[in-house]
């Protein structure tokens, strides 16, 4: 039996990302169509530390991501685990969120021989977007979660079932199955994150 982690009042959220022009603070909605649930389990969770990365672009080395392996569920080999159940957000050394989903997220992608653990995307001058990668499984396609983050807010703003096509620069092709054709992509420059799929031919704005 699963239990929602979290639930968004109404179809809209406001928030504010922090970003100014002409001193006045840019206001982006939240659709709440966009993020599938988070869930965990009613089983036991021991979460143990598996990896730390700073978020580039955000004040160098002060904003980092923690990721935990769920021992209770995961940890079969130290060695070659891949899935991560628990991810935690810092400023510094204060924790500003932590979300768990019993699927987890997984490994990007490999850079300069160094394992990545998500990619972020500068959407303005005070607001970052952090893309993870879903965990994988033999069957089923898995989530892409995107986060804005800015000041001391993190917001989910996009979590639904995609695989990850290419990463070129501001856009991410996205796809329904394993390097399979490319349905649509996501685009995240010039103060937003938007989605052009077939349900969207025009694209939809995300935040």
């Amino acid at each position: 039996m699963k239990k929602l982690f979290f639930a968004l009042a109404g179809m809209l959220a406001m928030v504010s990302c922090g970003a100014r022009n002409n001193s006045q603070v840019l206001t982006h909605e939240i659709d709440s169509l966009m993020i599938e649930k988070f869930y965990v389990t009613n089983n036991p969770h021991t979460f143990r530390i598996a990896d730390t990365q700073t978020i580039s672009g955000m004040e160098t080395g002060k904003y980092s991501v923690n990721w935990y392996v769920d021992t209770e569920e995961w940890d079969f080999d130290p060695e070659t685990n891949h899935i991560f159940a628990k991810i935690e957000f810092k400023k510094g050394n204060k924790i500003l969120e932590s979300f768990v989903d019993d699927e987890g997220w997984s490994y990007f992608g490999v850079e300069n021989s160094k394992t990545i653990m998500f990619k972020s995307f500068r959407i303005d001058d005070d607001c970052t977007a952090v893309v993870f990668r879903g965990g994988a499984y033999a069957a089923g396609v898995p989530k892409l979660t995107i986060f804005a983050v800015s000041g001391n807010d993190v917001k989910v703003v996009f979590n639904k079932e995609y695989f990850i096509g290419k990463v070129d620069n501001d856009r991410i092709t996205i796809q329904k199955e394993y390097n399979g054709p490319e349905l649509g992509h996501i685009t995240i420059s010039d103060g937003h994150i938007s989605i052009v799929t077939d349900e969207y031919p025009t694209g939809k704005t995300i935040y």
